[in-house]
């Protein structure tokens, strides 16, 4: 397993059979257990929608920054030529895979087949007398220090949970 890809989305909602859309994808390479920055790829998406004022609250992405953006019938092809068959690394992977299968069947490109990783579940294993297994909880315990200010950001939290998956595998 030379190339695993750690995803993060930003999204309108929390579900996107009920409308909601992604607003920012990040993908950074992990190489041999190695984040690898210049194997990167970061686009803000046009939702098409006006962006809700907590998902601009918690993210800090407005209407302004998206609206000169591609659609994500634009984005989601480079992005998915950019992951390949690496496998996919996410934190809470379910959510991000669900936004990423929805996509990219809606614009006919069929379901995502890469195999995924999730650190969450990684946390519950190494971790199970924990109460929470957020990602912030996750980062403080891996002791992996964190702009909160740049959390919620799509190409950072892809970097972080990269940096908890290389930390969560040594402790394996």
């Amino acid at each position: 397993m030379n190339r695993i890809v750690a995803v993060d989305l930003e999204t309108t909602g929390l579900d996107p059979y009920s409308g909601a859309k992604i607003i920012e994808i990040g993908g950074i390479g992990i190489h041999n257990l190695k984040v690898v920055e210049e194997d990167s790829f970061h686009r803000l998406v046009n939702p098409g929608i006006p962006i809700p004022r907590e998902i601009t609250l918690l993210n800090g992405i407005t209407d302004e920054m998206v609206k000169n953006a591609d659609s994500i019938e634009m984005i989601l092809p480079q992005f998915l030529r950019f992951l390949g068959n690496s496998p996919i690394l996410a934190h809470n992977a379910e959510f991000d895979v669900k936004f990423l299968n929805y996509y990219s069947e809606k614009i006919g490109l069929g379901r995502i087949n890469n195999r995924v990783f999730d650190t969450m579940v990684l946390s519950k294993e190494i971790f199970p007398n924990e109460k929470s297994h957020s990602l912030d909880k996750l980062l403080e315990r891996l002791e992996i220090n964190f702009h909160a200010q740049k959390r919620h950001r799509s190409i950072e939290d892809a970097i972080l949970t990269a940096k908890a998956f290389i930390k969560l595998i040594e402790l394996l």
